[in-house]
């Protein structure tokens, strides 16, 4: 009877992490350059910041509101939210090529969630640059 109510558990355990949800649903690109930004985002999902820092270009910059951040402030920015929201998860709607930039729609849930278009420039199948259609982070 041991054995079964073992056999039983362990079924519905593997049962319910079957159906939790994956920390990031992303859309599977054709293009090389679009792989590289769910892969980046996909690390991002997984806060796996030496993922992120892979798939950016030794001299990548992110632009926003308040100024460019170089990869130094980038990795920093990133480390500093994934301390802040140990929760956080990261949806990928949708991923697009729009003249010669990867145009990736990002819900990211925190304590509230935002959805932005993130607007990524390329160099050797490496992030160059990116920002977010708002403009704001």
């Amino acid at each position: 009877m041991k054995l079964a109510a073992r056999l039983t558990a362990l079924l519905v355990i593997a049962f319910l992490a079957a159906c939790q949800r994956s920390p990031v649903s992303v859309p599977v690109p054709s293009d090389a350059n679009a792989k590289v930004v769910v892969a980046f985002l996909t690390a991002y999902g997984r806060r796996d910041l030496d993922g992120m820092m892979r798939y950016l270009d030794e001299d990548a910059i992110f632009r926003g509101s308040g100024g460019s951040l170089p990869k130094p402030k980038i990795r920093d920015f990133f480390q500093s939210t994934f301390r802040k929201y140990p929760n956080l998860r990261v949806e990928v709607a949708s991923v697009q090529v729009v003249q010669g930039t990867i145009h990736a729609a990002v819900k990211v849930e925190t304590d509230v969630i935002w959805s932005d278009t993130w607007i990524f420039e390329m160099k050797n199948h490496k992030i160059r640059a990116y920002s977010l259609a708002s403009g704001q982070r």
